[in-house]
């Protein structure tokens, strides 16, 4: 069957499902929705959350409820107001869909002149002394920056460690100046957690009061997109939740470009074996890619299978494997009838590799997309059977995270395990042997693959192309982690993209992500984990932090989490290696584009 009729199949399967899911389960129970669909019972409820299980509260439904009631945007708008008039520096601190849904209206709406918003997404103390050192510039001192600061704080179970760290952080702050934290702290979290103390002002994370939205699933309906949008943009609130509803009721599952959307992805992945999204879109738009990487990866990276999002690759035709080995999608938005890359897209097409696009007039379409996609997850969850409501390979970081923490003594610094087998290449070290524990590969295949490179067991840059030339000579390595715990700066990142442009998309025709922890663990770590089994992640770690003058943040959270993330991959027999850096990373630098630069000449 031809790929246009096997769409249409789907599609047509899904006429009455697609009906369900925009206007018959939002707020009903499991034995209710198992009467209308037992699927969706097992799909969208997270059976884990004894209270409240149902995870449906965000569907097309639930903006119609939000828009027949005006007072509860009118709500929103006077905080965002209040908030203006009081505070010109605004920091969200929130993981996950918390912090992307914050991070994507700032880059998409832009900051009014007279208030600047953070989104804290991580436990670095490099990233905190940025921010302090910022509005302390701008207000001649850190004290009188931060009487003109608002912390909010967002967790959803108000127990998330990175945020109530975060939330630790600023109360401690603000006493040491000796302002009263109150008037410079909310927290947005559900009604009855842990965060619902009623010593802060507090908003609850759904318009409508109730806990059946998970976090991913957040924008564009909640406070965690609307609050932020409010502050930049107040005049477009209703407009962009309206654009919402008419991008997504279009009465005909044929013309549901989300929808179709899911049933191409779901038939791609499952049966076609392309099950990597290359996902392009225009500026304006830029973070919508990192937005839908959680959505995506979070939702279905389960029981092996998986759709995986990559962006910020340097592809050109060349770097493509040919057309019958390929193993992307191309997915693209267009805004305002300007069409996105078009010269690759063109080639694409006339290469007949496989392609989706997207058409919106404006950056006001942004909620549609967002509720779009997250219809688009569920259609691909119900034809795959996937819970996609639940992360459960989330857990087993934070598990790890504990144990790390569980075992320090009072003063002692968290610290690379002893028996960790590592190499170095002048300030880096490369821990080597967690792919030996995993059973990814033997010591002895190490060791002669080396041997027939020229080189020892102590060449570092060696010893990790041997481990691609390895993983690379048999099934089971498709695509390669970067991922930067602590803050990646500019030049890291410059020399971390060269690297995967030079190695990856254009030697091994492969793609690549790069990113940063914790705020990764956060967003494709359970795709890496329980997902599809292609992947080698590898991880850098500076052993020197850089921390914020005014007070100093606890470093060894974001330590634990890198070894307690190595510590969880490695036992579900993941592919993983860690690099640290006897230095700052802006020290080490030079050293990692060393590093990979002999890495290119040995493979």
């Amino acid at each position: 069957m031809k790929q246009e009729e096997r769409l249409k199949s789907i599609l047509a399967g899904l006429r009455s499902v697609i009906s369900q899911l925009d206007n018959e389960v939002f707020r009903k129970t499991l034995d209710e929705v198992e009467a209308i669909n037992p699927k969706w019972a097992r799909t969208g409820f997270d059976k884990s959350d004894k209270k409240e299980p149902s995870r449906f509260g965000w569907t097309l439904e639930n903006l119609i409820w939000i828009l027949r009631n005006p007072d509860k945007l009118q709500q929103v708008l006077n905080d965002a107001e209040e908030i203006r008039l009081k505070y010109k520096y605004v920091i969200f601190c929130g993981m996950g869909g918390s912090g992307l849904s914050v991070q994507t209206v700032k880059t998409t709406f832009g900051e009014p002149r007279n208030l600047k918003i953070y989104s804290l997404r991580t436990t670095d103390p490099a990233v905190i002394k940025d921010i302090l050192d910022e509005i302390a510039r701008e207000e001649g001192s850190l004290e009188a920056a931060l009487k003109a600061t608002l912390v909010i704080p967002i967790s959803k179970s108000g127990k998330t460690e990175e945020t109530v760290s975060h939330k630790r952080y600023a109360e401690d702050l603000f006493k040491k100046i000796g302002s009263d934290i109150k008037n410079h702290l909310w927290v947005v979290t559900d009604k009855g957690s842990p965060m619902d103390t009623g010593v802060y002002k507090q908003r609850e994370i759904q318009l409508n009061g109730k806990g059946d939205i998970g976090g991913r699933f957040t924008a564009p309906t909640t406070n965690i997109f609307l609050l932020p949008l409010a502050l930049v943009a107040p005049g477009k609130l209703k407009a962009v939740l309206e654009k919402a509803k008419a991008m997504n009721e279009s009465g005909d599952i044929n013309k549901d470009i989300f929808v179709k959307l899911g049933a191409y992805l779901y038939m791609m992945a499952g049966e076609e074996k392309k099950d990597k999204v290359t996902f392009m879109v225009p500026k304006e738009l830029r973070d919508l890619p990192m937005w839908s990487e959680q959505l995506v990866e979070e939702s279905l990276g389960k029981d092996g299978k998986g759709v995986t999002i990559f962006y910020g690759e340097d592809i050109t035709k060349d770097s493509l494997k040919d057309v019958k080995e390929n193993d992307r999608v191309f997915l693209r938005v267009n805004i305002g009838g300007r069409k996105t890359n078009d010269k690759l897209w063109s080639e694409l097409q006339k290469n007949r590799y496989p392609v989706f696009e997207i058409d919106v007039d404006s950056v006001d379409s942004i909620g549609g997309l967002m509720l779009g996609f997250q219809r688009a997850v569920a259609v691909v969850g119900y034809l795959w059977n996937i819970c996609f409501v639940n992360q459960p390979a989330v857990e087993g970081y934070k598990e790890g995270t504990r144990e790390v923490m569980r075992g320090l003594k009072p003063g002692q610094k968290v610290e690379v395990p002893s028996d960790w087998k590592s190499v170095s290449f002048r300030r880096l070290n490369l821990y080597y042997d967690r792919l030996i524990k995993a059973g990814a590969i033997t010591e002895r295949e190490l060791e002669a693959e080396v041997e027939n490179l020229g080189a020892g067991m102590d060449n570092a840059p060696a010893v990790y192309a041997a481990i691609i030339k390895i993983l690379k000579a048999r099934p089971g390595f498709e695509a390669k982690e970067l991922t930067s715990y602590g803050r990646m700066t500019k030049g890291m990142k410059a020399v971390l993209q060269k690297a995967r442009t030079n190695i990856f998309t254009n030697f091994l025709k492969m793609a690549s992500k790069l990113g940063e922890g914790p705020d990764k663990n956060h967003s494709y770590h359970q795709n890496i984990e329980a997902g599809k089994d292609m992947w080698l992640s590898t991880y850098f770690m500076p052993l020197k932090i850089e921390q914020p003058e005014a007070l100093e943040y606890d470093d060894n959270l974001i330590r634990a989490q890198t070894i307690g993330t190595v510590n969880s991959i490695v036992k579900r027999g993941r592919k993983v290696v860690l690099i640290t850096f006897n230095s700052t990373t802006q020290e080490a630098e030079a050293d990692i584009c060393l590093f990979f630069k002999a890495v290119k000449s040995y493979l």
